[in-house]
């Protein structure tokens, strides 16, 4: 997610005990080429670098392999699980350049060419590829075909986030195609992996989603993450104990201090990011924090339009004098 998955907001998710896997920002791979003075900034790996993925976008093959080199050339290289190829990010800026979801609608031939170089670039690290639905207009045996040369030229893992490229996130997803898309991609290269993303926003929905996907792999978070970076601990919780309980009260295993997590947010921020990034990254992560409050509207309103990233926080601790007992969260 651009502006949020960097190592700053990875420290969060790693302090409630982290996740399988990390995927960055997209790495703009001619900027990096360029080495741009804020490039390095998003190939940092921390804080555990070997649950990094090192997600790419472009237009340019030839970027896009030079960009790939240079990452494997990271002191952190080693311990990483690999790279992957962004095809699936709807942003408008994105797809006017040709990237993101605009490559599900070039030549099968053009795309195939980019996997394979990536795949020869990468070596023994993972491959993986993100795609939609793709346009209004996809049909299945469209998305069949393009997974088919995705796996055929050396993707090692898809991901697919089911919903066309202009669908919106208030619609849901469609979850019947992940299924279908594993039970075909099963039948024909048993080895590649099939990850479902969306919608994920507690453990109900992902046993919802992974009983209607029982052939999928693996699943991705994306903005309930930013929301509740304690995510994964609860549904590690909860699968452990075999339920699907997304009760917050009594009887309560997890603690969360809602205002101490953002605090350290904001010091991890400054540590780990350059000042010109602070308050965008802010911006973007109380853009989905405040959601944690009763009255997110108002308060998310406040700490948006501040002047910087540490008036942010400020405007946020002032909500629980306010409203005290909001603070804390027992799940």
């Amino acid at each position: 997610m651009a502006a949020i998955t960097h190592e700053a907001f990875r420290r969060s998710i790693a302090r409630f005990g982290g996740c399988d896997e990390y995927y960055t920002e997209m790495i703009h791979a001619a900027s990096f080429i360029n080495g741009g003075p804020y490039e390095a900034y998003y190939a940092n790996c921390g804080p555990e670098p070997a649950k990094i993925v090192w997600q790419l976008t472009g237009s340019d093959t030839d970027k896009l392999v030079r960009c790939a080199e240079l990452l494997l050339e990271h002191p952190d290289s080693p311990s990483v699980i690999g790279i992957d190829m962004n095809m699936g990010c709807p942003a408008p800026e994105i797809y006017r350049q040709g990237a993101g979801i605009a490559w599900m609608s070039k030549p099968l031939a053009e795309v195939e060419q980019t996997v394979k170089a990536l795949r020869l670039v990468c070596g023994t690290k993972r491959l993986s590829v993100k795609i939609r639905l793709g346009e209004e207009d996809f049909t299945e045996n469209g998305l069949f075909d393009f997974a088919d040369m995705l796996c055929a030229a050396g993707a090692e893992r898809i991901t697919l986030h089911p919903r066309t490229r202009k669908e919106s996130y208030s619609r849901p997803i469609r979850k019947k195609y992940v299924q279908l898309l594993a039970e075909f991609i099963k039948a024909h290269y048993p080895t590649v992996s099939v990850a479902g993303n969306g919608a994920i926003d507690g453990p109900k929905a992902l046993a919802d989603f992974a009983a209607f996907c029982p052939d999928a792999d693996a699943f991705m978070i994306g903005r309930s993450a930013v929301q509740k970076p304690w995510i994964f601990a609860l549904l590690k919780r909860s699968a452990e104990a075999g339920t699907r309980d997304t009760e917050i009260g009594g009887g309560a295993e997890l603690q969360i201090d809602l205002l101490k997590t953002a605090e350290d947010f904001i010091a991890d921020l400054e540590e780990c990011q350059p000042e010109d990034f602070w308050k965008t990254r802010a911006q973007r992560f109380f853009a989905y924090y405040c959601d944690n409050v009763q009255f997110a509207h108002y308060i998310k309103s406040q700490v948006l339009q501040q002047k910087n990233h540490r008036a942010m926080l400020e405007r946020f601790a002032r909500y629980f004098e306010e409203m005290p007992d909001e603070r804390m969260l027992n799940i």
